[in-house]
């Protein structure tokens, strides 16, 4: 075990843009989404969506998620932590891609963020060690974190209270006007 302290950034919907293009791929637009609810589709719907073996390469990278990183990079350089990306495969196994076309994803947009797998989405918490962060648009990956010592910023929509949240967190570490 490392005794740095780890941020781990989710990839699907927070630096991956995987609703515009699941809404691309089904056809649909995207709906203003319910905070709450919005990365759930319907059984139907992942259907579709496993069908399309290959949609982990397809992703858009998120708005503002270059700021994202970027924030979190400077834990890595100004506090010496660990940055990763933490994301899960379907919790069926049943996207055989998703493994490697979630790393090539990471490699092609952030290259220097190494790839770790929950690997499933119940089963982050399992990384955590007290103080580290996770950055996650699942509220009950956020909450599980939060019980097992870590720190969670939630993502909704958007980045914005994300970016918000991580770099106000950052200020607070390193003190104000360390940049």
């Amino acid at each position: 075990m490392s005794s740095k302290n780890t941020i781990y950034l989710d990839m699907d919907g927070v630096v991956a843009d995987w609703d515009a293009e699941v809404a691309n791929f089904l056809g649909r637009p995207q709906p203003r989404m319910d905070p709450k609810t919005y990365y759930k589709n319907t059984p139907e719907e992942w259907a579709r969506i496993k069908g399309h073996s290959r949609i982990y390469s397809l992703l858009p990278v998120m708005p503002r998620a270059h700021e994202l990183v970027d924030i979190a990079r400077a834990y890595r350089l100004h506090l010496a932590w660990e940055l990763k990306f933490l994301t899960a495969v379907p919790h069926d196994d049943d996207v055989p891609w998703a493994f490697w076309d979630k790393c090539t994803w990471a490699t092609k947009h952030f290259p220097d963020i190494p790839v770790m797998f929950g690997p499933h989405s119940v089963d982050k918490w399992r990384h955590c060690q007290p103080g580290d962060i996770l950055v996650d648009d699942r509220p009950d990956n956020c909450e599980t974190w939060i019980k097992h010592g870590g720190l969670a910023v939630k993502v909704d929509v958007s980045l914005d209270s994300a970016i918000l949240e991580l770099s106000t967190d950052l200020d607070r570490r390193l003190g104000a006007g360390w940049f």
